[in-house]
């Protein structure tokens, strides 16, 4: 099994992104740890599921897999998806390259209503 270098980690920065509290929320989403999906283990209540998919719920599925959510996805986060195939990748969407389009995930997230939970 190889070892993990902090070189084969890819650095991001949001340099762009200006509001403390966004790239805090940002660090959060793509390291997978945010209190909608972790709470969890802080309370030892039962882990959280989709509603509507009946899945855990994960930033993944939140960001690029939840079908409730894909007319929201398609709005915000187009310029961020496979040009060929068309799928969201989370690394795209968290990507510095899509944020500096405009902040589309903190729109897609804010008009889902899951800003206040996360």
């Amino acid at each position: 099994m190889g070892e993990i270098t902090t070189s084969s980690i890819p650095h991001w920065t949001y340099t762009h992104v200006r509001d403390r509290r966004a790239q805090t929320l940002l660090v959060r989403l793509r390291i997978g740890h945010t209190y909608l999906t972790q709470k969890y283990l802080l309370t030892r209540d039962p882990q959280p599921y989709c509603d509507d998919c009946l899945v855990p719920l994960t930033v993944r599925h939140l960001l690029v897999e939840c079908p409730s959510l894909i007319n929201l996805r398609h709005r915000y986060l187009y310029r961020c998806r496979d040009g060929d195939s068309g799928v969201y990748h989370l690394s795209e969407v968290l990507g510095p390259a899509c944020l500096a389009l405009g902040h589309d995930v903190l729109g897609f997230l804010g008009e889902a209503g899951l800003l206040p939970y996360l």
